[in-house]
């Protein structure tokens, strides 16, 4: 099997997406959409297909590498990935190359992975999707942009709007069908997290 059909069927039967994988390598979101789909870049480098090898645990051979030492060796970190209700899932994990994560957070630690369920946020966020959170502590100040907020029975990420002369925060969906929350005060949301990486997935 050509190195690409074996990375592409290897995301498809272990529940990975192109933006995930892309994540692994700390490259930009599309980049491994591109180099299964379009062919480009034309191989990848050893080190990429190294740590891609561990990752999904297979010769290097099979995704195109050479056997034997290689060069350029990373530091990776295992990122939490949050269920359903927003707690860790401690047996999921997407392993995230660590300087790549050093550049988006200055707080490795706290960072988490949620997936994205539902439309309400659409387009900006669909059904598939996983967006990198930096939690934040109970009653920290936010600024405005994409949080992962609380509810009831769920974790979901809205967009935030901040009124400060009234000390109120909107809570908005960028779905028109689905409804927004007008002034609300900062302690009636229980916000898990600023939305730090977008990874849509693709089909």
């Amino acid at each position: 099997m050509e190195p690409r059909e074996a990375l592409d069927s290897l995301i498809s039967e272990r529940g990975e997406t192109y933006a995930s994988i892309s994540r692994l390598l700390g490259r930009n979101s599309a980049y491994i959409q591109q180099f299964i789909k379009r062919g480009s870049p034309a191989r990848l480098d050893q080190s990429d297909i190294a740590l891609l090898a561990l990752h999904f645990d297979v010769p290097v051979v099979m995704l195109g590498g050479k056997e034997g030492p290689t060069v350029g060796q990373r530091s990776i970190v295992k990122v939490p990935l949050l269920n359903g209700t927003g707690n860790d899932s401690r047996s999921q994990w997407r392993l995230v190359d660590a300087a790549w994560l050093g550049r988006l957070c200055d707080q490795p630690a706290s960072v988490a992975i949620l997936p994205i369920v539902g439309e309400a946020m659409e387009p900006t966020l669909c059904n598939g999707d996983e967006v990198m959170i930096s939690r934040v502590r109970f009653q920290e100040s936010v600024r405005e942009g994409l949080y992962a907020i609380r509810g009831s029975s769920e974790i979901f990420v809205r967009r935030i709007a901040i009124d400060p002369t009234k000390n109120r925060l909107t809570v908005l969906t960028d779905h028109p069908a689905y409804p927004s929350w007008q002034g609300i005060q900062r302690k009636g949301v229980d916000i898990v997290g600023r939305v730090i990486w977008i990874g849509a997935r693709v089909a």
